[in-house]
Parts: C-alpha cells; structure tokens; sequence
C-alpha cells in the first residue's frame, strides 16, 4: 500500500480482508473494485459502506491531522464463498419412529455462505474483535449453525418416518428441509447468505441399534409374524416354519432386557445369555 492509495492486492479467495493503514496523505483514496464492497472505519469509527470506486480519505486536508489519523477498510467479497466443516459435538436425542425407542443420534457435514449484506456482516461478525479472523468466523458460525441444525435434522427425520438405518438414502431430502431454516437464521442474523448445507452422515451408538432391533423383532413377534422372514407363525411356537430360526429376542435373566435372537451377551448389562 503507497501512502496514498488503500487497495485491495488479494485473489477474492477469502470473505474478507482488513487493510490497516497510518501516516496517510492528505490527498490518500480508497480504491474499491467491482469484485468487493468494503467497510471504511477511521479513528475506531464507521464511517461508511462502499461500493466499488474511488474515494477520498479525509474531507479535511489538514496534513497534521491526516497523518494522526488511524485508518482500516474491510474489503467484504461480493462472491467468495466461505466453506465451513460442522459436525455435533454431543449426540442429540430422537425416537425411533418404528419402535418409539429413544435414541441419540450425531451428525456432520460442511455449509458454505457469502456475504449480502456487507454492514451487518461487519457490524454482527467481522467487528466483533479487532483480531477476528477467518478460523474465528468459521468456528462461530458453526457452533450458531448447530443450535438450528440439531433440532431441524431430528424435525425432517420425523416428518419423513425415517429410522437411523434408511438416513443413509435420504440426506439430500433431510439436508433440503433443514436448508430453508438455517437460510433464514444466516440472513437475518448475520447479513449471509447461505448457498448450501449438506449431511455427510448420521451416527447412532452400536447400543442404541441393539436396542431399535430387539423392540422390532418383539413387535414382530407380538403381531403374529417371524421377525427374521415376516412368515406368519402361531403363539408358543419357538421355531420358524419358513426359515427354522429361533422365534423372538433373548430375554436377560440379570436385567430383564430383551436382546436380538443372535446375542451371545445382553446389550443391557453386559450378562452372557
């Protein structure tokens, strides 16, 4: 940067770039290109938004108090994207729709915003700190996403009927439900837009599964049916006269948990059956 001329010298990569500058001349401009908006703050104050084009620095041309004055532009990109990795750093709480078996489930993926409204974005974001940098944006963003995402993902997941085991096939349908919300919060909150949100997947602890397993195998059980082939069978048989396999889970003597028919050991307590 020359003493008095402010430009941005960047490749529009990034969302937004701070150029500090001091000791300017009374005659420095601000040059702002098509690719950017930019925030010009003097002396700790903001002074205005700017489109691209020239502007002067100082409406004053005192040299004394020019070369006091401590200048920064914002360069904000008008079509970077920002791409941000999330992913639950807790598991959060579902009901098997089948079974109605409570669940925890733990999900991650990546979003990526652009800036629209460059004064919010500065003013709710960027201008939080005088150090706020890309990392920082991104590490906000995604911690505010999952206070959204969390309850959105459990909400599609609902609606849908879908159990942890059919999520795999319908991410791109959960992920298109969740969109219109989290584009909403972006927008009002922050000044983003948010251009897409994806699902890379969705965990469940291997008790959880054992447990969505055994209340459908019982439920099968209970309606008449081999929960291994769906062949119907009569009350009080122990075998299957379609497939020979043992009818219903296995009880745990300890802890009374039904277990799946295969189980060596109870998902419950950890009893050999």
């Amino acid at each position: 940067m020359q003493n008095n001329i402010i430009k941005y010298t960047g490749d529009n990569s990034e969302l937004f770039v701070r150029v500090p500058a001091e000791g300017l001349d009374a005659d420095a401009r601000i040059i702002v290109p098509e690719t950017h908006n930019a925030i010009f703050i003097k002396d700790g104050v903001l002074m205005d938004t700017l489109n691209s084009g020239s502007y002067e620095v100082f409406a004053d041309k005192s040299r004394k108090k020019c070369k006091n004055s401590a200048v920064e532009v914002i360069y904000l990109s008008k079509t970077a994207r920002l791409k941000v990795l999330w992913g639950t750093k807790t598991m959060f709480d579902f009901r098997d729709p089948e079974t109605d078996v409570p669940v925890k489930l733990g999900a991650h993926g990546e979003f990526e915003v652009q800036i629209s409204n460059p004064r919010k974005a500065y003013m709710v974001l960027i201008g939080a700190a005088d150090r706020f940098t890309v990392q920082d944006l991104k590490d906000r963003l995604s911690v505010r996403m999952l206070s959204k995402a969390e309850p959105a993902i459990a909400r599609a997941m609902r609606a849908g009927g879908l159990s942890f085991d059919r999520v795999g096939e319908h991410k791109d349908e959960i992920s298109a439900a969740v969109l219109p919300e989290l584009s909403k919060m972006f927008e009002d909150d922050y000044g983003l837009r948010l251009f897409s949100f994806t699902i890379a997947s969705i965990v469940i602890s291997e008790e959880d599964v054992a447990a969505v397993r055994a209340a459908r195998s019982q439920a099968k059980l209970n309606a008449g049916t081999c929960p291994h082939c769906g062949a119907p069978c009569s009350a009080g048989d122990r075998f299957c006269a379609a497939c020979g396999l043992p009818l219903g889970g296995k009880q745990c003597k300890k802890c009374g948990k039904l277990n799946e028919a295969e189980a060596k050991f109870c998902s419950g307590c950890g009893a050999r059956l």
